[in-house]
């Protein structure tokens, strides 16, 4: 036997061998390198092919929020004095309810306008300036505020946190008014984009041909209820409004994406809450079962 020549045989070999997997990893890069670089346009392509488009696009840059507790707040007969006196307003508390309704009606200039209503949240509202505005009811009279974390972002879907104010010939009469006290409990952590919300209802099938982005916000949501613990957690959340350009008799679909983990919520009972509750607004300005989040509500289901 040949050991020089045996060993030059091995040697060879496992060169071309070395060679052999050398070529399959570069291959395996390079095909990786071209996925990423597809992934960054899928999105936009696939958005195309559904033909879905935006009213408004929304921003992409990263933003940082923490996630936050809180703990409905009882209304005591201290702050029910301040506001009698302060702003002539005959208050009722009932629980974590106050229920006021005011001894001269206060003028709204354009009821249309969110911003015509500020001076009376500052005024008349037990820390009115954490209230923006959400949605009216269909007949314009009842306007729904929700409360807000560090006057910006809005809680949704949460019927503790929350104005119901009721209108007449464009002059508020009456309000009813839930508040939670609310805290940071987990350090600030960087949230997805929200394109990355887009893409999340993409993936899940919730996008139909046609779909028109009506808005996307940021705020908070949970899917615990307040009877089920003292204190609620919420989560960094995008809300995304969506309509179909086909469908113009449709009313808007309404999807919240947790903004950290990407879970899509969604509450089944949000035609029947807001139905009930708004006959209830109507007929007795009882407002304990609402819905404050969707302009037009809907299940989330298509």
């Amino acid at each position: 036997m040949d050991w020089n020549r045996t060993k030059t045989i091995l040697i060879l070999t496992f060169l071309v061998f070395n060679i052999f997997l050398l070529s399959n990893l570069i291959k395996k890069q390079t095909a990786m390198s071209g996925h990423e670089q597809l992934k960054q346009v899928t999105l936009e392509e696939k958005l195309a092919s559904y033909n879905v488009t935006y009213k408004q696009k929304p921003s992409i840059q990263s933003q940082n929020m923490p996630f936050i507790s809180g703990k409905v707040h009882e209304f005591n007969e201290k702050e029910e004095k301040t506001l009698e006196e302060g702003t002539g307003q005959e208050i009722e508390l009932d629980g974590n309810k106050l229920i006021s309704t005011l001894e001269k009606p206060y003028p709204i200039k354009d009821p249309t306008l969110p911003s015509a209503f500020s001076i009376f949240l500052e005024t008349y509202v037990y820390e009115g300036s954490k209230y923006e505005y959400s949605h009216s009811a269909n007949d314009k009279n009842i306007i729904y505020f929700v409360e807000t974390y560090e006057d910006d972002r809005p809680i949704y879907n949460q019927s503790s946190g929350m104005l119901i104010v009721t209108m007449e010939d464009d002059k508020v009469i009456s309000y009813t008014q839930t508040y939670l006290n609310l805290d940071a409990i987990t350090d600030e952590r960087k949230i997805d984009p929200a394109s990355d919300a887009i893409e999340v209802l993409l993936n899940q099938q919730e996008l139909e041909l046609n779909d028109v982005v009506e808005d996307v916000s940021l705020g908070y949501y949970t899917v615990t209820s307040e009877d089920e613990r003292e204190k609620i957690v919420f989560v960094p959340t995008w809300r995304v409004v969506l309509t179909n350009s086909k469908k113009e008799d449709e009313e808007p679909e309404v999807y919240y994406v947790d903004a950290i983990e990407k879970n899509v919520f969604s509450d089944p009972k949000d035609n029947e809450e807001v139905e009930e509750s708004e006959k209830g607004n109507d007929e007795t300005n009882d407002t304990s079962i609402i819905d404050p989040s969707t302009p037009q509500p809907s299940t989330g289901e298509k």
